[in-house]
């Protein structure tokens, strides 16, 4: 869940393309590489880091005005995540962290940087060629790239 927002000043977007719509909807998770080295360098529970990679976690992404809201959800856990798109700074809890960041749009791609304690984190999703749907996650040098079908 969102813990707060705080403005720090506008980064210019090309969201007019519409481009990253294609991301609203639901997906399932069809595969990951590195997820538990991701994990790991996150400071995860042993215990997620454990059963995170065996699960297939569903996403449920909807757009409100400048946010996007994810719902991610396993067998084991749900999370609620809203990320605002026009690069104003925003927090967010991640493994009891918090997870400061701004996002913005470039090309249909979202991307979101920030630090999550001392660790620089960032993401990307987009809709690739294929209709899936692509995240990206750099935690310093460890990456993970998670590949999610339409349901």
């Amino acid at each position: 869940a969102v813990v707060s927002t705080q403005s720090t000043g506008k980064i210019m977007t090309d969201s007019a393309s519409g481009d990253h719509l294609k991301l609203a909807g639901e997906w399932q998770s069809l595969s990951h590489t590195n997820l538990e080295p991701l994990l790991q360098k996150l400071s995860a529970p042993f215990l997620i880091r454990k059963v995170a990679p065996r699960a297939r976690p569903s996403q449920k992404i909807r757009f409100e005005g400048n946010a996007m809201n994810i719902i991610t959800e396993t067998g084991f856990m749900t999370k609620e995540s809203t990320v605002v798109l026009d690069g104003t700074e925003f927090q967010d809890e991640m493994f009891q962290q918090v997870f400061i960041a701004t996002a913005k749009i470039e090309n249909g791609v979202i991307h979101v940087s920030g630090k999550l304690g001392n660790v620089n984190l960032t993401m990307s999703r987009e809709v690739n060629t294929e209709g899936q749907m692509v995240l990206i996650t750099k935690a310093d040098d460890v990456e993970c790239v998670r590949v999610f079908n339409p349901t």
